[in-house]
């Protein structure tokens, strides 16, 4: 058996900012620690992972320190965390926002033991959101470059979710969402603006 597949939890990072930066990652979540197979992953103090439950349910974990362990031929990040069960700091809007629409159809979110999530179950236009995608992608190459990194992650979520056969809502909405806080960061870039004004009614058509 590999050490890579004792790492059976699933986790994604996301920014201080609520940018999503990768999903799917491979993790063994402990009592106020994760440990982290991706030793590459930029991750800072006050980012979050979120784990989500067999019941569909979210768990969010507020990051307090990354420890970065590199020996005997692998690398991987012990990350000290706080559950965002706990009342110590309620965790940001925009972090909200994304943990509100996480994976799957009328997924739910705990935050602080209560429950403020949001269902969504509505229809995609695909055929819209292609045409999104066709237009931004080309004019990545002009954002800022903190955003031009930022914004691969959740496009990537949208392409995939749009070429599958069973896109989830859901994800779509977490993808959009992300790019969506992340042009706002761009403020008087005019490709960043035109790509929020484009996004935000794709987003308000389908929560």
């Amino acid at each position: 058996m590999s050490l890579a597949s004792l790492y059976s939890d699933r986790v994604t990072h996301v920014k201080a900012d609520g940018a999503i930066s990768r999903d799917d990652l491979r993790a063994v979540v402990m009592n106020g620690s994760i440990q982290l197979h991706d030793a590459t992953l930029p991750i800072e103090s006050g980012d979050h992972l979120l784990r989500k439950l067999p019941n569909g349910m979210v768990e969010d974990y507020t990051v307090l320190d990354p420890i970065l362990h590199s020996g005997l031929g692998m690398s991987y990040y012990e990350v000290l965390v706080r559950k965002s069960t706990s009342p110590a700091q309620a965790p940001q809007a925009a972090i909200q926002n994304i943990t509100n629409i996480f994976h799957g159809a009328n997924a739910r979110v705990n935050m602080n033991s209560t429950d403020n999530s949001t269902n969504i179950a509505s229809g995609l236009d695909i055929a819209k959101l292609k045409d999104f995608l066709a237009q931004v992608k080309p004019a990545v190459g002009s954002l800022p470059a903190p955003q031009q990194t930022a914004i691969a992650a959740p496009l990537a979520l949208l392409e995939s979710e749009i070429d599958s056969q069973t896109p989830e809502t859901s994800k779509i909405a977490v993808a959009l969402q992300s790019i969506k806080t992340i042009v706002e960061g761009a403020s008087g870039n005019l490709i960043a603006s035109g790509i929020g004004a484009m996004v935000g009614p794709i987003l308000t058509s389908i929560l």
